[in-house]
């Protein structure tokens, strides 16, 4: 176990990308404040995240990882050294006594290392992935018990002497300004919480991989069943041409009481989905955003592992096929038919619906 020096250690989080991961590593900083409160925590992360957590009342700095500097085709060589080393220099001068790497990888260990923190802690075992084990030098195994990657990241504060919460929290920006915003969206169309408002369920369609998306048909037969026997209103989002055309397809399906969101950044987003009543979506960065902003949520899982990545929580609902390969941790379909996403039947995610629905009226969200 480490030993710190005073009761406000400088502590480096080391997560760089993508957003549900980023996501995923929320509840250590809130941990950590808990339990140092004088503590300068800082967070070494990629641009695109920093967008969403930019402002985080936990975290004292964010030191944002050059990817551009491992990018040929980003400048001359030498302009991407001077990143790099800009970037070193910026971490070196943060003199953080603890580095915590999170993401377990060749590039976010490198960071841990170039931070010059004398304890750097990471995972041992199948967690640490590449050569990140060169890296760190306080390897932690994950206890048995710990099988979401919420319990996994919080296992990393063994070493510093933290017990893992018994109920992760997520603190997260205030988005005082997005949630004006879309108010400005809203307000018109009489949806959200209070007096003269209709509740609405968030329906996302999208998520990068192929083996993650079900069919916006079938968001569009959810969405109906929402509309006609929950009498919810429904806001499809998306963000991207693709997803539009899904988002589109989930709104003429679903008919009245339907509405296709504006096109909304991801701090837009968060604050959009922080007024619902409910989040229905694939396994992507808008569903654990969902989670973040104490919504619950019914997910869609095909290649990947709920019980690994789905929303964190017992107030949330998993649906998935169930095919012995299922999850493959693939982007292409060996089986070439999807049937992890094909065999969930809309009317079993209209029944987790109702069900969430029914838990929302009695009392909020946790």
């Amino acid at each position: 176990m480490i030993s710190l020096s005073s009761d406000a250690p400088r502590i480096l989080l080391v997560r760089l990308s993508a957003v549900g991961d980023c996501l995923h590593a929320v509840p250590v900083v809130t941990a950590l404040r808990e339990r140092f409160p004088k503590a300068h925590i800082g967070w070494a992360v990629e641009d695109g995240p920093l967008a969403l957590l930019q402002g985080h009342p936990q975290v004292n700095a964010f030191h944002v990882f050059p990817r551009r500097a491992f990018k040929r085709k980003e400048g001359t060589l030498i302009e991407r050294m001077r990143l790099l080393k800009k970037f070193r220099k910026e971490l070196k001068a943060a003199k953080y006594e603890v580095a915590i790497d999170i993401q377990g990888l060749t590039k976010s260990g490198l960071v841990a290392w170039w931070s010059g923190a004398p304890h750097r802690v990471g995972f041992r075992g199948k967690e640490s992935r590449e050569i990140n084990r060169l890296f760190v030098n306080r390897r932690v195994s994950a206890p048995e018990e710990a099988i979401h990657i919420v319990d996994k990241n919080l296992s990393l504060l063994l070493e510093l002497g933290i017990e893992p919460p018994a109920k992760p929290a997520w603190t997260m920006p205030a988005y005082a300004e997005e949630a004006t915003q879309m108010e400005g969206y809203l307000e018109p169309l009489k949806l959200g919480r209070g007096p003269g408002r209709k509740p609405f369920a968030v329906v996302n369609p999208g998520a990068t991989w192929l083996t993650k998306r079900w069919p916006p048909e079938r968001f569009g037969a959810v969405a109906k069943g929402l509309v006609e026997q929950f009498g919810v209103a429904v806001v499809a989002t998306w963000a991207g041409a693709e997803e539009k055309a899904a988002a589109e397809t989930i709104v003429q399906a679903a008919g009245r009481d339907a509405h296709l969101a504006p096109d909304t950044n991801l701090r837009q987003l968060a604050a959009l989905t922080a007024k619902a009543d409910l989040f229905v979506g694939n396994d992507t960065g808008p569903l654990h955003l969902a989670v973040a902003m104490g919504v619950r949520c019914v997910a869609v899982f095909g290649a990947t592992d709920p019980l690994r990545n789905g929303p964190f929580g017992r107030q949330h609902r998993i649906q998935a096929g169930g095919p012995e390969c299922q999850p493959c941790w693939k982007t292409t379909c060996a089986r070439h038919d999807l049937a992890c996403l094909a065999w969930v039947a809309p009317e079993k995610v209209i029944e987790s619906c109702g069900r969430l629905l029914a838990q929302v009226r009695e009392a909020p969200a946790c």
